[in-house]
């Protein structure tokens, strides 16, 4: 209980200091806001953000070191406590704002809305609650996600032991944007992977919050935070709090930048708007490569807008370059380094377009490979995806990562609603998106910065709804509160196997051997082998290894050692002759789906067969079996 319980004061820390760092930015702007919940999420993202180059600054010049991490953080969550207090004295000599409504429902119509009822505003806030809950009680167990153990965590941990951004060749993420991964550093040096994995919950609110500011000046603020809390219910949103990746974080970024333009250009709150959506941008273009896409589809619409509205071009296209400049200077760091190093700024994407600087060997990518698209590209099948996706999403990335069945039961409704400023554009966005999505990479998680925006006109078709007959309203009705009923079962029963280790009951050490693959051979490796040993590993998991640890395929796709072993007794000379000291061999044994590769695992056993098998010495041999069903075989070979 105790380990949580520093790991939740942890989090409290860091976004007290992000609180701390952005309320004197958006005051140095001149951005003041009366609503509490909208200073706070301006302010929390904005401060994120500046740690975020500070620690890309940081590790740049190699200070990237847990004590002065932990200094800064503490000294900052002091100046936020004093921000917070300056503020609530602020709130109190000044009279409160009134919420404000959107002045037309169409051009000819300015008749308002009533708000939404009480007893909806309490059951989705308690839904959205319960969501959170049991989001929280599995990210307060130790990480282990596949991805966040092979690059989401694991390369900060590496910049922490390097104390700077290092480039491995042999690690494609290492050239990754990693604006996010520079938040879970910050995580990982005040307190561990825990603590790093409650900053992507924490991210999810932030995400809810973005989304209400989205709304607001659409759908009023009351409706709005109807959409925030329908966004902590959407299975995929709260299923990536309980990991350390990084796709709730972009849609954060992504919804918070739009909302911030929206701002500026369409509400005419002021220019200095301009300077936080770029900034917010540019977060969300260093986080993930796809937010280019989303860049691209709000780039269009603005362009749509200057030919329906040619007054405003002026004006537009100051924003747009403002936009810009702020966003590329923010993020343009990692697409700069990864040019630098890989010769493509989106490497590994449309790398047969950059002239390649790795090693000659290396093959070409195909970009738009036909395994990212379950569907095809086929035109006529976009019409279908939005049912495969909402009913089928085990094709698409996994059922983890489903969006539930809402915005598939809702959406439709839109064709009968009355016409609402602003909702063409949100809907042109956020089915723009979808559409790159369809034809780009096929995998539902990628989907979540077109969320928000849909959940806005999703919000606007239940306000319409009240105008049907009672007994389809009450049918309606009846459907939607099931779909909620269950959005918020599923985080809470997700959460069983985490509530043991979560509250102390469990020792967090004994819930990693029973639930993390390759824990117990790093456990043996960090006990048994010396600090210069380097490991080749078939598995892909290396967050929990404190020893240099290289990923079997990504070597042999550099190198092709195995074409160039011709005697089997030779395998173990050539490989400690490119410096390999050990050997993690992994191989499935039993369960569904596609056998591992076994190329390491075959010539290792050729060379067992041989008078050379004394060079292999076994260290551990084990067997898992996960959570799918699927065993697998793990060996630790040191190298004679």
């Amino acid at each position: 209980m105790l380990d949580s319980l520093l790991s939740l004061i942890a989090l409290i820390a860091i976004g007290l200091t992000s609180f701390g760092v952005g309320r004197p930015v958006l005051r140095v702007l001149r951005i003041r806001d009366d609503d509490v919940l909208s200073a706070a999420v301006w302010s929390v993202a904005v401060g994120a953000i500046v740690v975020g180059l500070m620690l890309t600054a940081m590790g740049c010049v190699g200070l990237l070191r847990g004590p002065i991490l932990g200094v800064l953080t503490a000294v900052g969550a002091f100046a936020g406590i004093g921000e917070i207090f300056s503020a609530a004295l602020q709130a109190a000599e000044r009279p409160r704002a009134r919420d404000v409504q959107p002045e037309e429902i169409s051009p000819a119509n300015a008749v308002l809305w009533s708000p939404p009822p009480r007893w909806l505003t309490q059951s989705l806030t308690m839904a959205a609650v319960l969501a959170c809950l049991g989001s929280l009680l599995s990210a307060l167990a130790p990480p282990t996600a596949g991805d966040a153990l092979c690059y989401h965590l694991e390369l900060p941990k590496t910049f922490l032991a390097n104390h700077a951004i290092i480039f491995s060749a042999y690690s494609d993420n290492s050239t990754f944007p990693l604006m996010t991964e520079m938040w879970f550093l910050w995580g990982l040096a005040v307190n561990g992977g825990v603590c790093a994995q409650l900053i992507h919950w924490g991210l999810g609110l932030l995400l809810a919050g973005g989304t209400v500011e989205l709304a607001r000046p659409v759908v009023g603020r009351q409706w709005a935070g109807i959409a925030g809390a329908l966004a902590l219910l959407v299975p995929a949103v709260n299923n990536q709090m309980t990991a350390p990746l990084n796709d709730v974080a972009l849609a954060a970024m992504t919804t918070l930048a739009l909302a911030a333009w929206w701002r500026a250009v369409v509400t005419g709150e002021g220019r200095q708007w301009l300077l936080i959506a770029g900034l917010v941008g540019g977060a969300a273009l260093g986080t993930k490569y796809i937010a280019v896409l989303f860049a691209l589809v709000v780039a269009a619409t603005v362009l749509w807008t200057l030919y329906c509205q040619p007054k405003r071009r002026r004006d537009m296209l100051v924003g747009a370059a403002v936009v810009s400049v702020v966003a590329l200077s923010t993020a343009g760091v990692w697409y700069v380094r990864a040019a630098w190093y890989r010769g493509s700024p989106v490497f590994p994407f449309f790398s047969e377009a950059f002239e390649q600087t790795e090693t000659a060997n290396a093959p070409d990518r195909e970009t738009l490979p036909k395994s990212k698209a379950p569907l095809g590209r086929n035109p006529l099948k976009l019409a279908v995806a939005p049912w495969q996706v909402t009913m089928h999403p085990e094709h698409f990335g996994g059922r983890g990562h489903q969006l539930g069945v809402l915005l598939l039961a809702v959406l439709p409704g839109m064709a009968f609603c009355r016409r609402l400023r602003g909702m063409r554009t949100l809907l042109a966005i956020g089915l723009g998106y979808a559409v790159f999505w369809f034809f780009l990479r096929q995998n539902v998680r990628f989907l979540l910065p077109a969320v928000p925006p849909l959940l806005v006109a999703a919000v606007w078709v239940w306000i319409e709804m009240r105008r049907l007959p009672r007994r389809p309203k009450i049918v309606a009705a009846t459907a939607m509160a099931l779909a909620l009923v269950a959005s918020t079962a599923i985080p809470l029963w997700r959460a069983r196997g985490e509530v043991a280790v979560a509250i102390g009951w469990e020792d967090r050490e004994d819930y990693l051997v029973r639930t993390e693959p390759t824990y117990t051979a790093a456990a043996v490796v960090n006990h048994l082998l010396p600090k210069d040993a380097r490991i080749l590993s078939q598995d892909y998991r290396a967050f929990y290894f404190e020893r240099k640890v290289t990923r079997e395929n990504v070597f042999r796709r550099y190198t092709q050692y195995d074409q160039q072993v011709t005697d089997p007794a030779q395998l173990s000379i050539q490989l400690r002759s490119a410096g390999f000291t050990h050997l993690l061999l992994m191989e499935k044994v039993d369960g569904p789906g596609p056998d591992s590769d076994r190329t390491l695992s075959r010539l290792v056993e050729a060379q067992a067969a041989t008078a050379t098998a004394d060079q292999l010495q076994l260290l551990t041999d084990y067997r898992f079996c996960d959570r799918d069903g699927v065993t697998r075989r793990y060996r630790l070979v040191a190298l004679q």
